[in-house]
């Protein structure tokens, strides 16, 4: 008997089909281009901006068993053009990433793009303080906010996005997973360790705080020009 936990839900298949169908095209449909995708994330040469744009594909029966699929596009990224993003039921995002290569959409250099469904999922994230904190409950996440903040979490080990230094803390008990920022959407993060020796400066703490609070109010701003027009 096989053991359900190996299982791959049903939903999570459907989708999986529904994105490969998309990408790949058939014998009706040819597969999306770079050109489709501009279109459908409305994005224009003219306007500057290193992305990323999203298109969420509307619901249709393919699709009832997940939360969500969403097209990220990154215009300017020498390696990721396409981050496919598939939300489970239960609230667990399935990440696979592409290249175009002019004629299809290939797998960049140590990064997944193989459309079949797993068990793998991205760990709960939570935000904090302007930080992210990836398998950490809620609790745990503030508790350790706080510790940085006061400079008693010297050796913790974080991912640092070289765009716009966001900070992901990770759990010690997981391996850190292949993940784009989650504010800007960049796939280039290093990984770093904190060396604290004195409580962290407010003003900085404020400051990466008012950073974070811009960006969302720019990609609000972004989406909304998209949905409402100029």
């Amino acid at each position: 008997m096989v053991d359900s936990n190996y299982m791959a839900d049903s939903g999570l298949e459907r989708a999986f089909a529904k994105v490969r169908a998309l990408l790949e095209g058939d014998f009706e449909h040819p597969g999306l281009t770079l050109y489709d995708l501009q279109n459908l994330v409305g994005y224009n040469s003219r306007v500057k901006t290193d992305g990323p744009l999203s298109y969420t594909l509307p619901p249709e029966p393919e699709l009832s068993g997940v939360a969500a699929v969403r097209l990220y596009y990154y215009p300017k990224d020498p390696e990721v053009t396409l981050i496919v993003e598939i939300e489970d039921k239960a609230r667990k995002r399935h990440l696979r990433h592409f290249k175009w290569n002019g004629i299809s959409w290939t797998a960049p250099h140590g990064l997944k793009s193989d459309l079949t469904a797993t068990r793998e999922v991205l760990p709960a994230i939570e935000e904090v303080g302007g930080d992210f904190f990836l398998g950490y409950a809620p609790e745990e996440a503030k508790e350790l906010a706080e510790a940085i903040r006061r400079g008693e979490a010297a050796g913790t080990k974080y991912m640092l996005c070289t765009r716009d230094n966001t900070r992901i803390f990770y759990s010690p008990t997981s391996s850190p997973p292949t993940i784009p920022c989650p504010r800007c959407g960049n796939g280039n993060l290093i990984f770093k360790t904190l060396t604290l020796a004195n409580p962290e400066d407010r003003i900085e703490a404020l400051l990466r705080e008012q950073r974070a609070l811009r960006t969302a109010l720019e990609d609000l701003l972004l989406y909304l020009k998209r949905k409402l027009g100029p």
